[in-house]
């Protein structure tokens, strides 16, 4: 049986300090108002190229749970 590997890398996002600060506040915060501000402040920061586009759709995913 033949067997298939696919390998992901991801490519560097380059994000800045203000992006892991906010992160730390995302873990740290309680209530979903204060998750979702955390995570669209991690939104707003992230630089938008090729790189980030997974990153740009998981923290849109992880708001729209915390939405509904």
């Amino acid at each position: 049986m033949l067997k298939l590997s696919i390998r992901v890398e991801a490519m560097p996002a380059n994000l800045p300090p203000q992006y892991f600060d906010a992160e730390k506040r995302y873990r740290a915060a309680k209530t979903p108002e204060d998750k979702i501000e955390a995570l669209e402040t991690m939104l707003a920061i992230t630089p938008k190229h090729k790189g980030t586009d997974r990153l740009h759709g998981d923290l849109r995913r992880k708001i729209a749970k915390l939405l509904h």
